[in-house]
């Protein structure tokens, strides 16, 4: 295991470079605001033990890369596309096996459709080809979990625990413990509480390019999920040529700690 920062694209990353280094390369992409320390560790120990090369990296304005002032220099999804493909090519990597959650799996969406030589196969997780009105908007009753900005850690801590319960499906109780260390272990490491990957430009609906992707891709979605209703993982399982769809029933926007092991067999299979 290694782990660094790499600049590239105007700001530094931080990463962890986890397994063989002549492993099949997986680069993992997490959603909004959320660090590292969202991957579940029963998820990523499936694919080191096969042998895998994991690198898991906090995306600009989270975590341990570079926060930004979004006011005075804003950012776009096609910009996160660029951070991702600088931090593969300064850790050697000419194509990687793509694994994004929620605004991780658009940014995977956006990068194979720009750079379709670097993926190799891709696997999304509770995420959109949209907005579109072919989609079904979010439930807005999630969003009364979010409250306003934090006034201090501790707040963001419980802000965090509320959204993910809200997000959460009815498969499995509630991990109100589980989902509170996580977020106390992001704030521990420095993350930025006042992150403004949420106010991103949404980007056009990708719906009629999805057509284009051709790699192996694998689409995991809960049932239950309010942010992103399953139709939207429907529409892209379509959409992209012989990509295959795997529903949680019962499960909302999130990876259950009693999936993640299965998520990650079901990753090794469709590695290219």
């Amino acid at each position: 295991m290694t782990e660094g920062y790499i600049d590239t694209n105007g700001i530094r990353l931080w990463y962890e470079d986890l397994g063989p280094t002549t492993g099949q390369p997986i680069l993992l992409i997490m959603g909004v605001d959320a660090s590292v320390v969202w991957w579940p560790k029963e998820f990523i120990d499936v694919l080191v033990g096969a042998g895998c090369r994991v690198v898991r990296f906090d995306n600009r304005d989270i975590g341990l890369s570079t926060h930004i002032d979004f006011a005075a220099t804003p950012y776009r999804i096609e910009d996160m596309a660029k951070d991702t493909l600088g931090l593969m090519e300064s850790l050697g990597i000419q194509s990687a096996n793509l694994i994004g959650m929620s605004l991780g799996g658009i940014i995977c969406q956006e990068l194979v459709l720009q750079r379709p030589s670097c993926v190799r196969s891709l696997t999304l997780i509770s995420t959109s080809p949209g907005p579109d009105p072919r989609v079904p908007k979010p439930n807005k009753k999630v969003f009364g979990a979010l409250g306003g900005p934090p006034a201090n850690a501790e707040e963001w801590v419980n802000g965090v625990v509320a959204f993910c319960r809200a997000l959460a499906g009815s498969r499995f109780a509630f991990d109100e413990d589980r989902v509170r260390e996580r977020a106390r272990a992001d704030v521990n490491r420095g993350t930025n509480i006042r992150s403004n990957q949420a106010r991103l430009p949404a980007l056009s609906s990708r719906i009629d390019r999805l057509g284009d992707i051709n790699v192996p891709t694998l689409v995991v979605h809960g049932t239950e999920d309010p942010l992103f209703p399953i139709q939207h993982a429907q529409v892209l399982a379509t959409g992209i040529p012989n990509a295959k769809l795997v529903e949680w029933h019962g499960v909302g926007h999130e990876i259950p700690a009693q999936l993640a092991p299965e998520l990650g067999l079901d990753v090794l299979k469709i590695l290219r």
